[in-house]
């Protein structure tokens, strides 16, 4: 399983990070789409392909962590 930690600081062009909220680019099917924390508390899969995972936990200032997870 491949991950992707989402930083903060230095967010790629095709990252966001508002709050508890995270948008991903599915690294299968390059679909964008957005986890929240409250909405998807187990992470949410691609509404695509649904070969990847975003996960979204605390908040971005606040010292939380997002994620994306694929199989290769």
């Amino acid at each position: 399983m491949a991950k992707r930690e989402i930083d903060a600081k230095a967010m790629a062009l095709d990252e966001d990070w508002a709050g508890n909220n995270a948008a991903f680019t599915c690294p299968k099917c390059s679909k964008v789409f957005i986890v929240s924390q409250l909405l998807h508390k187990n992470g949410r899969d691609c509404p695509k392909c649904g070969k990847a995972k975003g996960f979204s936990v605390g908040g971005q200032q606040s010292g939380g962590q997002a994620w994306i997870e694929w199989t290769e």
